[in-house]
């Protein structure tokens, strides 16, 4: 599970590679040197949509005195990057050695989800672990991905198969990185905080919601509102697993071509139905959550997925996975807006049902 993040800093910077030392100092604390070695890790969709930051880069790091261990290793972000049987992970581990990357130096891993979890993955693997800085460029990893206690990367059926633990040394957040993404991957990454917030939070689901109109229109301001939100969410109470079982499936019985956000919005939405199928949950909050998954465009992906929600059984081995992760057969559902349980033997005739009712819902528009 992925926990609350007291135990190192999380920062909010503008500009990371400009006039900001932000960064800098961040290095240099964590390294405990006044010229520390870096290996950077990036993805490719930041690197192309981010007009010069490649001179950028080498600017700050003449500026600050910091070494860059070898050329940055640059991979393609999506799920598929962490399912493709290590490769993007032996990559990383070869430029880490090949660099002389060692316990007083730092990964700094710059991207979505995916790359956070596969730079993590080598950094752990190399000479007993290397310390990791995380910069998270997608909206799903500044409310998520970016504080995990591990890194993560795919078999061909199971997502996050192989874990090994990865705390971050720090998160430095930079909202203007966000604006690299396809429309998709913003619209879907509010997910993960309408994920958070209906199992632990009503405020922040209350602000949530009056943010989706500017949200929903790639406002910055917005964005940079509910990570903000969500990091005093997360410092304050640990992170929930609600909704992760038939997500992380439901990436696997695509192939890893369901977004994770999009995929994550059809799990809130079956745990959801689930939640007020056994009397737990109104259906009026239920239907109000659906609504505003779908006003914000994060449940866009419902109509290319009905053939993934149909197959009960096989997204039902979500849940066995889960169980062999978590060490219970539980899921975690809902009583409340704000509010979660565990309900500890799933009825999964119950869950059938759910689920057979929402291939059969309308398209979202």
């Amino acid at each position: 599970m992925r926990k609350n993040y007291c135990s190192y800093p999380v920062e909010f910077v503008e500009d990371i590679f400009g006039e900001s030392s932000v960064l800098a100092d961040t290095l240099k604390t964590v390294t405990g040197a006044a010229s520390p070695r870096v290996m950077i890790v990036a993805d490719q969709n930041v690197v192309q949509r981010t007009e010069g930051i490649g001179t950028c880069i080498g600017r700050y790091v003449q500026k600050h005195g910091i070494t860059l261990a070898g050329s940055p290793v640059v991979l393609t972000g999506g799920e598929r990057t962490k399912a493709d049987s290590l490769q993007s992970a032996l990559k990383v581990i070869s430029a880490l050695l090949s660099a002389k990357i060692g316990a007083n130096d730092v990964v700094l891993a710059l991207g979505g989800g995916t790359i956070l979890d596969v730079a993590g993955y080598a950094a752990a693997q190399v000479r007993g672990g290397v310390k990791v800085v995380r910069v998270p460029t997608t909206p799903a990893a500044m409310m998520d991905a970016a504080y995990a206690t591990y890194a993560a990367v795919d078999s061909a059926t199971v997502k996050d198969a192989l874990r090994v633990p990865c705390e971050p040394a720090a998160v430095l957040i930079d909202i203007s990185f966000a604006a690299t993404v396809l429309d998709g991957v913003w619209r879907g990454g509010l997910s993960e905080a309408v994920r958070l917030a209906l199992a632990s939070d009503a405020a922040l689901y209350k602000k949530i919601a009056e943010l989706v109109p500017a949200y929903v229109a790639r406002d910055a301001k917005a964005l940079d509102a509910v990570v903000r939100a969500v990091r005093e969410t997360r410092a304050k109470k640990d992170a929930t697993p609600f909704a992760l079982w038939s997500a992380m499936r439901l990436e696997s019985m695509s192939g890893y071509k369901l977004p994770h956000g999009y995929a994550v919005s059809i799990g809130i939405c079956i745990d959801l139905g689930y939640s007020a199928a056994k009397g737990l949950l109104k259906e009026s909050e239920r239907d109000a959550a659906v609504e505003l998954l779908r006003s914000c465009g994060a449940l866009d992906g419902m109509i290319h997925s009905s053939h993934l929600i149909g197959q009960a059984e096989n997204l039902f081995y979500g849940i066995d996975a889960w169980a062999l992760a978590a060490g219970t057969p539980g899921i975690t559902v809902l009583k409340a807006i704000g509010k979660s349980v565990l309900d500890p033997e799933p009825d999964r005739a119950l869950l059938k049902t759910v689920v057979k009712g929402m291939v059969s819902l309308p398209p979202t528009s």
